[in-house]
């Protein structure tokens, strides 16, 4: 059988966590890339198509679900052109914490983003650089 923790666990994770990706001097991150991804962890193999900048706290705490918050909720500028395919989180000292897939707002992403219109059969945006990408619901429980 395996283990089940209790909410109150559950939150100490969620808390300790955010505390973990928020401490340093800048602020944690979230890249995005158009490249196939990697193993978790491995080197992300190409530059990020645009790379946004979470607030600090990086996120917020609500009935045991975690939400990142763009520090710029307008929009980050995107850098290349592409469809996204997956992100990547990382601390603010730049240490790995996470990696998932990308998809539009209404996909089931880990990451969901808006800034382009989906192309017929994707679930991902098609963006363009120069142009703004919006980070959606991203949420950890």
């Amino acid at each position: 059988m395996d283990w089940q923790i209790s909410p109150g666990a559950a939150l100490i994770q969620l808390q300790a966590t955010m505390a973990w990706a928020d401490a340093g001097a800048g602020s944690s991150r979230l890249q995005i890339f158009t490249s196939a991804q990697p193993a978790p962890g491995d080197a992300a193999g190409a530059a990020p198509q645009v790379e946004f900048v979470l607030a600090k706290p990086c996120g917020v705490i609500t009935d045991g679900v975690w939400s990142l918050i763009a520090a710029e909720p307008g929009g980050t500028m995107v850098l290349v052109n592409g469809i996204p395919r997956w992100g990547r989180w990382l601390t603010a000292s730049g240490a790995w914490v996470a990696d998932g897939d990308v998809t539009d707002l209404a996909g089931g992403g880990a990451i969901r983003i808006a800034g382009g219109a989906t192309p017929e059969g994707d679930n991902s945006p098609m963006l363009y650089a120069g142009g703004l990408a919006i980070l959606g619901a991203t949420a950890f429980t």
